[in-house]
């Protein structure tokens, strides 16, 4: 048998771009051949029909080899009120294959759990594990009071300070920018108490969350959310840095926090362009070899409250691109996000999702699966472009907190939101199941509970649903 390998391309002339679409044009007979396949993102970033070169200077993305057994962080939300049902939800979570905790805190109880003092926190995560399964917090409301106390309860337990994995969440500027509220002018001088004290005793806890997925879920583009989260990440950078922690230290305790949605081939450059941004900062502020933390969060305002059921859908796909985008910890909404909280059964779904794309269907066993693809590594170059020049200025107008204290960024972000439901209402973009082939007699899905009010509704950050329109909800 030859050992000879005859390349399939042997014998066929190259064929340049010139000479597909002279034939895409023979094929259209006649119609407008931009109109008909040309394609753009919401921040008019041209999507296709085909790519035949990648970007110059375009590297692979710094995303580590994956884990055989754990590909991702499996990181599922508490979203219950009480201690005594966020802890009945937290230990099925570990059970059903959950590797990490985010606790939701509301001082209210409305959105989230009710656990105002150390006492609460402890009973919500009795029985837990806590050196074993990373604890993070998204605190609705508040400036770092549950930070003060999930670190009691480390030392209540007497918890290895070197061991100790998660994150504090601490994101002050977007919390207020969300609430639609002037910023705490003394919630630097406790954010930096909280760095000294994390810092040394909890090395490997991640403080501060860049969150640009407040911004996409308020209706941003992805170019906007990327920029929020390179702002938000400089803001803490300088922060860190102030109290005297070193740029590659200050790289580490960041997590950054994106959404996953539904447009697979746009997520997936999104990540990717994230870690280039994330890396480019982190760089310049002296870090030797940073490396971004990122956690996709599976899109809220992409979910339909009518038909839940289509939600499994939306969810795979959006759980799907998060893992072949690189995303270090995952987390995948429950069906029922739009409607109420998350049943048994709902949160049981949402789990298993991880557990099909991580052990059914691989996607784990490759690293940058997107890496050579001409589509992926132009759409990540012009993504991370584009967020560089927004984010610039930003910058320029005197960082995050000053760009959403005069309602600049806002206004920016509502632009964007008022063209994406024009896009919809107009028939140009289709929520499937929605807009284009609804079920006409849906099937009900239990819920635990209606939610309450997490931001006014007239705040200009406030989450939105694309499909609220078009299903009578409010």
């Amino acid at each position: 048998m030859s050992e000879h390998i005859t390349p399939l391309s042997d014998g066929f002339p190259a064929q340049s771009r010139e000479d597909w679409r002279a034939l895409a044009e023979k094929a259209l007979r006649g119609a407008d051949f931009d109109a008909t396949l040309g394609r753009q993102t919401a921040d008019g970033i041209d999507r296709g029909p085909v790519f035949f070169s990648r970007p110059d200077g375009a590297s692979a993305v710094d995303s580590q080899a994956k884990d055989a057994f754990l590909p991702w962080a499996m990181r599922q939300s508490l979203v219950e009120e009480t201690p005594e049902a966020a802890n009945e939800a937290a230990l099925a979570d570990l059970m059903g294959g959950v590797s990490e905790l985010e606790l939701k805190l509301d001082p209210t109880g409305q959105t989230g759990l009710k656990a105002n003092d150390i006492d609460l926190l402890d009973a919500a995560l009795k029985g837990v594990d806590l050196s074993i399964a990373p604890i993070s917090l998204d605190v609705i409301l508040g400036q770092g009071t549950h930070a003060h106390h999930l670190l009691a309860l480390y030392a209540r337990r007497r918890i290895d300070g070197e061991t100790v994995k998660g994150g504090l969440g601490l994101n002050p500027i977007g919390r207020a920018a969300r609430q639609d509220v002037e910023l705490d002018p003394t919630c630097y001088d406790k954010a930096k108490t909280l760095i000294e004290l994390s810092s040394a005793a909890f090395p490997q806890l991640q403080i501060f969350r860049a969150d640009g997925a407040l911004a996409f879920e308020a209706g941003a583009t992805e170019a906007q959310e990327l920029a929020v989260m390179a702002a938000s990440t400089t803001a803490y950078m300088r922060l860190m840095g102030e109290t005297g922690m070193d740029a590659d230290a200050a790289a580490k305790a960041i997590e950054i926090r994106l959404v996953a949605d539904a447009d697979i081939h746009l997520t997936i450059a999104k990540l990717r362009a994230a870690r280039r941004i994330f890396t480019r900062i982190a760089t310049q502020f002296g870090a030797t070899s940073p490396r971004a933390q990122i956690q996709a969060v599976t899109a809220g305002r992409m979910l339909s409250a009518k038909d839940p059921w289509t939600n499994l859908i939306r969810n795979a796909c959006a759980g799907f691109a998060a893992a072949a985008g690189g995303a270090d910890a995952i987390t995948i909404r429950p069906l029922t996000g739009m409607i109420g909280r998350p049943s048994g059964f709902a949160r049981r779904v949402a789990r298993n999702l991880h557990i099909l794309l991580a052990e059914e269907s691989h996607i784990g066993k490759v690293t940058d699966p997107a890496a050579g693809s001409y589509l992926h590594e132009t759409l990540s170059d012009q993504l991370a472009q584009k967020a560089w020049s927004l984010f610039q200025t930003i910058e320029a107008k005197g960082g995050l907190a000053a760009a959403f204290a005069d309602g600049w960024l806002q206004g920016e972000i509502a632009a964007a939101r008022t063209a994406k439901l024009k896009q919809i209402t107009d028939g140009k973009d289709v929520i499937l199941g929605v807009t284009k082939y609804p079920d006409p007699d849906p099937k009900p899905v239990e819920t635990a509970g209606p939610w309450g009010e997490m931001t006014s509704p007239d705040s200009p950050m406030a989450p939105i649903s694309l499909a609220a329109s078009f299903e009578g909800a409010e």
